[in-house]
């Protein structure tokens, strides 16, 4: 099956940018861990890391179930900014943008990009495809336009949205129906890449749009996804689904 498209939409982490080279819940506690240290160093409390990081455990489950029962989209810095409440800690969001920096330096200093993804870009770029990335995250847009400079391919993208500043996640049909407006192209002529199956391969078909997975070893997938689903292993794959 080939498809014959104007434009391709990415999702950004694990399809493009690899942020899980060191698990999520091991990163969260290095995360934690390197947020703690900042408030030791400089504000001398709280004293009680066990506490301390029990209260984050509580409040992220929170804010975690009330986004995948809404799909409103959450932040890491309004679960950090009760928690530092919660620890006795009034500077406002001032303390909570810099505890938030020395708490993302864990997971910036593993990231990695996938040894395809410029060549992929360049290639579809060079071909007169429009580009866009959507992505779900919890953390500050600011982040990952970051990243996007400091591996060199921000250029190659027409749009990006990240779910932080949207208000919702994928699989929401509204943060689809951003990404095809800015793209400017029926939705018949738009294919989706990405490696969660409910956010980048069901939600984007129920809404209209192609889809193809970037199956990733470990994911929790569905039965299905060995049943007639398009996949890839690697980026430079999708060449073999779209017509030249």
């Amino acid at each position: 099956m080939k498809y014959q498209i104007d434009g391709i939409i990415f999702d950004l982490g694990s399809t493009l940018i690899e942020y899980e080279n060191i698990p999520w819940e091991v990163l969260n506690l290095k995360c934690l861990e390197s947020g703690y240290s900042f408030l030791m160093e400089n504000i001398g409390k709280p004293s009680d890391f066990e506490g301390f990081r029990n209260n984050y455990i509580a409040i992220r489950n929170d804010f975690r179930t009330y986004a995948v029962s809404t799909l409103r989209e959450w932040t890491i810095t309004d679960a950090i900014y009760q928690l530092l409440l919660l620890s006795g800690l009034e500077d406002g969001y001032k303390l909570t943008g810099e505890f938030f920096h020395a708490y993302y330096q864990p997971v910036a200093e593993q990231l990695t990009i996938f040894n395809d993804t410029i060549s992929v870009l360049e290639a579809l770029k060079s071909s007169g495809k429009k580009i866009g990335l959507l992505s779900n995250t919890i953390f500050p847009e600011k982040y990952h336009q970051d990243e996007l400079e400091r591996f060199g391919i921000k250029e190659y993208f027409d749009f990006t949205i990240f779910s932080s500043s949207f208000g919702y996640r994928k699989p929401h049909p509204l943060i689809y129906d951003r990404a095809v407006s800015l793209m400017k192209l029926d939705k018949e002529s738009l294919l989706f890449i990405g490696d969660r199956y409910i956010e980048d391969f069901w939600g984007p078909r129920q809404f209209g749009l192609k889809a193809i997975l970037k199956y990733r070893e470990g994911r929790d997938y569905p039965k299905s996804v060995n049943q007639g689903i398009p996949i890839i292993k690697n980026l430079s794959e999708i060449f073999g689904y779209i017509e030249s």
